[in-house]
């Protein structure tokens, strides 16, 4: 739903409901009946799969009364789908096949489902699979090229701001003043694990009236944000760090401890990694630490191994092992067992060492066990990119 919201606002359209609903024939329709009643676009997703629980495709058939057919085509994709997959095709595959004859069909190229779309009048439905992945393929080239948000001349801009590492309430002090100063945009704050993304919209009956509002409008939070911002769209923080270790040709390796290599996870996600991320070492206990780092067995006894010390003896440890330009370090309490009150649940140290500078950083987050560790990286991340941004 975030996925597909987030596109729709970006296009010019307000969205206006969300609806969640499980696996049950009445309830579909009831949702659809009232969705009809209140929005020309309608779009649903998830049931179009080939087990018995996958109920949409019949009960929105039966609801616009339009008969079932078997259609070659979708079953041609279906078999190549489950060919690259290595698997041959069983009855309920084929059953995949049987579509509503009213409806056009949206190719499914990741997967078995296909998705359709039902015209009725000026109302538009598309059902889409609740597979992320194929959803989101199908949206984007399906769906979305073909929507014309509503207004005729009017035209609606948006633009996302993304920041790490500040609360919510710290970021609306930083930029206080911007929403007086530019009322026609509409400022809206996001909170996720990886930061507070900032949405502004523009909407006027002039595109270059619109472009010119939100280009001053973003000067100014920008201006007043200061480094917290990161990037814009859909960039992710990882990717920041990637362009710039290869713009500058530089090299990384990363230690992790708390992390458990989900940093090295992030790095590597992005293509052409291999350009510029060495190695990744998950060091959880102490001997480890000593064996493949070299950290030495008294700072870890007189420190600890959740410590500043530690973190740069971690960095400077993996950096030599390697011969990369930059190391990193993480060294924490995840939770939620392990806090001290010194060193409570949600503690990080990160070391980050090159051929001019080593230091640490602490942080203190204090949540749950898998958003403290998701935290912790993107911390890491965001002190990289802090040292290699000009």
């Amino acid at each position: 739903a975030a996925f597909i919201a987030g596109h729709l606002v970006e296009k010019g359209f307000s969205v206006g409901w969300i609806t969640t609903i499980g696996d049950d024939a009445d309830a579909i329709s009831d949702a659809l009946a009232s969705a009809i009643e209140r929005a020309q676009i309608i779009i649903m997703t998830g049931g179009l799969g080939p087990t018995h629980d996958d109920i949409t495709m019949k009960t929105v058939a039966r609801y616009f009364s339009s008969p079932i057919r078997f259609d070659p085509s979708v079953f041609a994709d279906v078999k190549r789908c489950l060919e690259r997959r290595g698997r041959g095709v069983s009855g309920v595959n084929r059953d995949q096949a049987m579509v509503p004859e009213d409806a056009e069909i949206l190719r499914n190229e990741i997967g078995t489902a296909p998705g359709l779309h039902f015209r009725r009048g000026d109302r538009h439905l598309f059902i889409l699979p609740g597979v992320p992945a194929e959803m989101e393929r199908m949206f984007v080239n399906h769906v979305l090229p073909g929507l014309e948000p509503p207004g005729g001349s009017t035209y609606t801009k948006s633009l996302i701001l993304r920041t790490v590492n500040i609360p919510e309430s710290s970021l609306f002090e930083r930029i206080s003043g911007c929403t007086e100063k530019f009322p026609d945009v509409r400022l809206a704050f996001l909170p996720q694990p990886s930061g507070v993304n900032m949405r502004l919209t523009v909407t006027d009956d002039s595109e270059m009236r619109c472009e010119k509002r939100l280009q001053e409008a973003e000067r100014e939070i920008r201006q007043k944000a200061g480094d917290v911002i990161y990037g814009s769209g859909m960039e992710r923080l990882e990717e920041v760090v990637a362009r710039l270790l290869l713009e500058r040709k530089l090299t990384i390796a990363v230690a992790e401890s708390c992390t458990g290599g989900l940093i090295s996870h992030k790095l590597t996600n992005i293509p052409g990694s291999s350009a510029y991320f060495d190695r990744g070492i998950v060091t959880y206990s102490n001997i480890s630490k000593e064996t493949h780092l070299g950290v030495p067995a008294r700072i870890l006894r007189d420190h600890g191994a959740v410590s500043a010390e530690t973190a740069i003896a971690m960095a400077e440890g993996v950096r030599s092992v390697s011969g990369t330009n930059i190391g990193l370090s993480t060294t924490g309490i995840a939770g939620p067992a392990g806090g001290t009150k010194q060193k409570p649940v949600g503690t990080v140290f990160i070391g980050y060492a090159d051929p001019q500078n080593t230091e640490h950083r602490c942080f203190r987050f204090f949540r749950d066990r898998l958003w403290n560790k998701e935290r912790f990286a993107l911390a890491a991340l965001d002190l990289v990119r802090r040292r290699l941004e000009p």
